[in-house]
C-alpha cells in the first residue's frame, strides 16, 4: 500500500550508510595519519637529541683535551660549562627515550622502548667511563708522567671515541632517520589509501543518489502531474473533474480523498447556488422597491429644499426694494403727488415681478439650467439699467454705500424679457450691496461695443478667492469668505443669472481680487431700434 514511502526510506537509509561509512573511513584515516605524524615527529626529535648529544660530547672532549694540554684556569672553566651542557643534552635524550611507545609493544620500524633505553644506557656508560679515563690521564699528568698521559689520551681517543662512541652515535642517528622516513612513507601511503576510499565512496554515493533519484522521480512525476492538474481544474471551478490513478501507493490514496472532497464541494456548491439564486431574486425585488422609494423621497426632498431656497432668494430682493421705496416715501415731507405716484408705480412693478417669481417657483422644478418662462419683447436696456440703479441706491442706503451710473442717454435696444433682465440686475446689485464694506462704492456702467451691449457692475467688497472663480456659477456654491461674511446666502443667484443670460444669447464674466472687490460684466446682443 505504501510503496513510495518504503522506497524513499530505503534510499534515505542507504544514503545515510554511505555518509556514515565515509565519515568512519575519514575518521580512521585521520587517526592513522596523526599516529604516523607523531611517530615522524618523535623520530625527528630523537634525531635532534642525538645530534646535539654528539655535538656537546665532542665539544666536551675537546675542552678536556685543551685542559690537559694547557692546564689553564680558563680551560678548566670551559670543561665545567661543556660538562653541564653535555649533561643537559643527555638528560633530554633520556627523557625522549622514556616517552617512546610502551615496552613490549612493537612499532612499525621494529624498534621498541627497551632497545631505545639500552642505547641511551650505552651512551651514559660510555660518557661516565670517558670521564673516568680523563680523570686518570689528569692524575698521570699531575704526577709528572706526561708521556704516559699523552699515550693514554691518544689510546682513549682512538679506541674509545673513534672506535666506539662515533659508530654508536652514527647508528643511533641513522636509526632515527630511518624511523622518520618509514613514518613519512607510511603516512603518505595512508593518505593515498584514504583518498582512494573517499573517492570510491563518493562515486558510489553519487551513482546511488542519481539512480535512486531518477527512479523516485519517475515514480512520482505522473501522480504529481495528475494531482496538480486536478487542483487546477478544481480551482478553475470544474468541480466535476476527477483524478484517475492506477498505482498502489500513497498518491492513489490521496487522489481518492481528493475526488471525494471535490464531490462534496460540488454538492455544496449546487445547494449554495440554488439558495443564492433565490436570495438574489428576493434581494433584487426588495432593492428595486427600496431604490424606487428612496429616489422618490430624495426627489421630493430635493424639490422641497430647492423650492424653499428659491422662494427665499427670489423674494428677498424685490421685498427689500419695496420696503425701501415705501420707507423713503414715508420719510419724505412736502412731496407732490407725482413723486408719490412714481414710488407707487415702482412698488406696483416690483409686486408684479414678485407675482411672476411666485408663479415660476410654484410650477417649475428648477435645475441648473432653469426652465423659466419668458415674455419676449424689445427692451430699452439703458432705461432698465437706470431704474435698477435707483433700486440699488435704496438697498445701499442701509450700509452707507454710494452707487454711481455711467451710461449713455441714448436708448440701447436688446431682445428679451424685461422682468427677467430686471431680475438679473437685481441679483447682481443685491450681491454687491450685501458683500460690500460700509462706506464703499458701487459703480454701474453701460456701454456699446460693436453689436453687443455691455453692462458692468464693480463693487469694493470682500472679493472672490481665485480658486473659487470657476465655481461661483454652480448651484448652491458659496466661497468661503462669503460664508464667513454672511450666513444667509443660498448660492442660487449667480446660477440663475447665467441661466437667464443663456436664454437671451448673452454671457456673464467676473474678475475679482480678494478683499478688494469684484467686477461682473454682462454681455447681450444688440438689435435694430
Amino acid at each position: 500500500m505504501f510503496c513510495f514511502r518504503f522506497r524513499l526510506a530505503v534510499a534515505i537509509v542507504v544514503s545515510f550508510s554511505f555518509v556514515l561509512f565515509l565519515g568512519i573511513a575519514l575518521y580512521w584515516g585521520s587517526n592513522q595519519v596523526a599516529k604516523h605524524f607523531q611517530r615522524s615527529q618523535s623520530a625527528y626529535e630523537a634525531f635532534d637529541h642525538y645530534e646535539r648529544l654528539s655535538h656537546e660530547a665532542y665539544r666536551h672532549f675537546k675542552q678536556r683535551l685543551d685542559s690537559l694540554i694547557t692546564d689553564s684556569p680558563t680551560a678548566k672553566d670551559g670543561v665545567e660549562a661543556s660538562k653541564h651542557r653535555l649533561d643537559v643534552a643527555m638528560q633530554d635524550l633520556r627523557n625522549s627515550a622514556v616517552k617512546t611507545p610502551v615496552a613490549g609493544r612493537r612499532t612499525e620500524d621494529g624498534q621498541d622502548k627497551p632497545a631505545e633505553l639500552e642505547r641511551v644506557a650505552h651512551f651514559t656508560a660510555f660518557l661516565e667511563a670517558g670521564e673516568y679515563r680523563f680523570d686518570e690521564i689528569e692524575r698521570l699528568r699531575q704526577q709528572g708522567k706526561r708521556e704516559l698521559a699523552v699515550q693514554a689520551l691518544l689510546k682513549f681517543s682512538e679506541e674509545e671515541i673513534d672506535a666506539k662512541f662515533q659508530p654508536l652515535i652514527d647508528a643511533a642517528i641513522n636509526a632515527e632517520r630511518e624511523k622518520a622516513a618509514k613514518a613519512k612513507q607510511d603516512m603518505e601511503g595512508l593518505i593515498a589509501q584514504s583518498r582512494s576510499i573517499a573517492i570510491l565512496a563518493a562515486i558510489a554515493a553519487a551513482l546511488f543518489s542519481l539512480v535512486s533519484g531518477v527512479l523516485l522521480l519517475r515514480g512520482v512525476r505522473k501522480p504529481i502531474e495528475a494531482l496538480m492538474k486536478g487542483t487546477n481544474e478544481i480551482a478553475s471551478g470544474h468541480l466535476d473533474y476527477r483524478i484517475a490513478l492506477n498505482t498502489r501507493d500513497e498518491f492513489t490514496y490521496l487522489a481518492s480523498h481528493f475526488n471525494q472532497m471535490a464531490q462534496e464541494l460540488e454538492l455544496q456548491q449546487n445547494k449554495l447556488r440554488e439558495g443564492r439564486a433565490v436570495l438574489e431574486k428576493r434581494v433584487a425585488e426588495r432593492t428595486f422597491e427600496l431604490n424606487r422609494l428612496n429616489e422618490e423621497l430624495k426627489r421630493m426632498d430635493t424639490a422641497r429644499l430647492e423650492f424653499l431656497a428659491d422662494i427665499s432668494h427670489e423674494l428677498r430682493t424685490p421685498i427689500t426694494i419695496i420696503r425701501g421705496e415705501a420707507e423713503v416715501t414715508l420719510r419724505g415731507k412736502d412731496r407732490d403727488a407725482g413723486e408719490y405716484k412714481d414710488a407707487l408705480q415702482r412698488i406696483v412693478e416690483l409686486a408684479m415681478q414678485l407675482g411672476k417669481y411666485v408663479n415660476d417657483l410654484l410650477f417649475i422644478a428648477r435645475t441648473e439650467t432653469a426652465n423659466l418662462q419668458f415674455e419676449w419683447d424689445n427692451v430699452n436696456l439703458s432705461e432698465l439699467v437706470v431704474g435698477a440703479v435707483e433700486d440699488f441706491q435704496v438697498m445701499a442706503e442701509e450700509n452707507s454705500i454710494s452707487v454711481s451710473l455711467n451710461a449713455s442717454v441714448e436708448p440701447v435696444w436688446v431682445r428679451g424679457d424685461k422682468q427677467r433682465l430686471r431680475q438679473l440686475l437685481f441679483i447682481l446689485g443685491d450681491n454687491a450691496c450685501r458683500y460690500s464694506n460700509p462706506g464703499g462704492h458701487i459703480a454701474v456702467a453701460l456701454r456699446v461695443e460693436e453689436n453687443e451691449a455691455i453692462v458692468s457692475l464693480t463693487d469694493q467688497g470682500i472679493g472672490i478667492p481665485a480658486q473659487d472663480l470657476e465655481r461661483i456659477f454652480d448651484r448652491h456654491f458659496r466661497s468661503q469668505n462669503a460664508q464667513i461674511s454672511r450666513d444667509d446666502g443660498t448660492g442660487l443667484g449667480l446660477p440663475m443669472t447665467k441661466s437667464i443670460l443663456k436664454a437671451h444669447g448673452g454671457h456673464i464674466t467676473v474678475t475679482s481680487t480678494e478683499n478688494s472687490g469684484s467686477t461682473f460684466t454682462v454681455t447681450l446682443p444688440l438689435i435694430s431700434p
